[in-house]
Formats: structure tokens, sequence, C-alpha cells
């Protein structure tokens, strides 16, 4: 494969013209100074992958429309890491509950078990980010022979955690833990794309970005929220299930203080509706989000 010329920020701005992305709404001086300043090439123009080409030639792109799908895009993973976040710890407070309780298991024999079973290579990582910890190092060394769930819990990230969770179910069987069991590792792929600031607002009705199956919880909180006809589709999945696990676990305050970020994302997405009335994917996208939003 032929490697492409680097282009400066002012060539590749010529280049979106070239291919149809029109300035109407932002000058092509504008449009260079906010790739010098806010945003780069590469990111800003993955969203013109929801809009459709003719001959060759992007149609009811404006490079404005960029800069506010970006805008949203931003707005948007933000808040669903913060669910993320919050979904991650509530459900460690309901393991912490479970195991406190357990009067057979005394915090230690818990985490070894752990690390005896098929989920050793996540305890071996997360004992790893324990040692090297540099803001909890005096709780590391004071531990560093023996672990207590509690201590190690700190260090376990989204992933690790969901085993953990996998882990105690399949060993115990806590209805509790039921849908975090289900539909925890669905979330940890929102979670990672929104940590790592992937673009989310692209490809989501793409057919090879489709699940050959959906866990049955999923299945019937899709037809719930009337979207079940695109269950299958990733994004969609993943989405349904982190909103469920919040629904499950997070404190009423919480969901409160979420369904107030989301509403207001909700009431900015129709800020430029207009120029979007055409695009057939994005209007979609917005449907499918606003009923997911209100039923789940």
């Amino acid at each position: 494969m032929q490697r492409r010329k680097k282009l400066t920020n002012k060539e590749l701005i010529n280049h979106l013209e070239e291919v149809g992305v029109t300035f109407n709404n932002i000058s092509t001086g504008n449009a260079i100074n906010f790739l010098d300043q806010n945003n780069y090439y590469y990111k800003i123009t993955s969203f013109r992958k929801n809009f459709k080409k003719k001959k060759g030639k992007y149609q009811n792109l404006d490079f404005d429309n960029l800069k506010d799908l970006a805008s949203l895009d931003f707005q948007l993973r933000n808040i669903l890491l913060s669910i993320s976040i919050n979904v991650e710890h509530f459900i460690k407070t309901e393991l912490t509950r479970l195991i406190n309780n357990d009067e057979s298991e005394d915090g230690y024999s818990i985490i070894i078990d752990f690390g005896n079973s098929q989920y050793s290579s996540y305890y071996d990582i997360t004992k790893k980010k324990f040692k090297k910890s540099r803001y909890q190092a005096d709780m590391y060394k004071k531990r560093k022979h023996d672990y207590p769930y509690w201590a190690l819990f700190e260090h376990m990230d989204f992933g690790c955690l969901m085993k953990f969770v996998e882990f105690y179910y399949e060993k115990y069987k806590p209805k509790s833990l039921k849908k975090a069991y289900e539909l925890g590792e669905n979330a940890r792929h929102i979670r990672n794309a929104c940590a790592h600031n992937s673009v989310f607002i692209l490809n989501i009705f793409n057919d090879d970005n489709k699940l050959e199956n959906v866990h049955p919880s999923v299945s019937s909180l899709a037809k719930k929220a009337g979207v079940l006809k695109y269950k299958n589709y990733k994004k969609v999945n993943d989405i349904i299930s982190l909103f469920a696990l919040s629904k499950a676990y997070c404190s009423p305050d919480v969901r409160r203080y979420q369904k107030e970020a989301l509403d207001k994302f909700m009431l900015r997405c129709i800020r430029k509706s207009e120029d979007y009335s055409k695009n057939v994917i994005l209007t979609k996208m917005y449907i499918i989000f606003q009923k997911i939003v209100d039923n789940v």
C-alpha cells in the first residue's frame, strides 16, 4: 500500500473542499485555525462518514457540521464515561456488601481464590498496578505480602472488576449481581472507548458492526424502548447495557444527576437539527438514543 503524503492543515482544508465539504458557515481561514488550535484533522473528519457521497463529493456537509458533531461527541463521551465510572463504583459497593456480610469470608481468601482461578492473569495485572501506584504507595507497603479485597478493589480497572464479578457470581450466584454478570462486559466496551477518546458517533449502523447474538436482557430492554430491530448493533447493545446497569446499581440521586446530563445533551443535539434534517443516519441515531434514554 502506497504511503500518503503528509499535508499541512491548509492543504488538508483544500482537500476537503475538493471532496465537496463546504465552508459556508465558517471560512477556510478559521477552519485552518481550528485545526491548528482545537482539534486535529483525523478526528474531526471521522464524522464525514455519517454523510453520503455522490460522484466522489460529500452531500450537504459543511465544515461547521464536523465541528458541531465533534462537540456533541465530546459531550456524549464525557457523559457515558461518567455513567461508567458511577456504575463501577456502585458494583464495587455491592460486592463489598456481599463479602462483608459473608461470615465465612475473611476478606483475604476470596482474593487468593481469584488469583488461583482462570482469571489469574487479571489478578496479576491488578497486583502490578497496585505495586506501581504513584499515590497509594503507603497502602502497598502495608499489604504487599497479603492482599485484602478492599485494597485490591482500589486498583481494579473496569475490565478486571467485571472478571471478578464473573468469578464471584459463578461461585456464589448472588441475585444482586445478576445484571452485572450478564451485561458488564458490554458496558466495558463503552467505558474503554470513552476513556480513550475514541470517536463514538460513527459507524453505528454499519453491518460489520453487528453482533450475531445479544443477551436476552438486552433484547427485553430494547423491545421496551421500541428499538428491538437495532439491538444487534454493537453500540446500541452496549448503551442499553450500560444504562441498565446504572438503573440496577446507582443510587437514585446519582441516576437523577445522570438523567439531567442526558436531557441537557438531547437538547443540545437539536440546536442544529435543520442542518441534519436530510441526514437519515444522524436522524436515526438521535431518535434511537432518545428512546433508550427515556425507557432504559
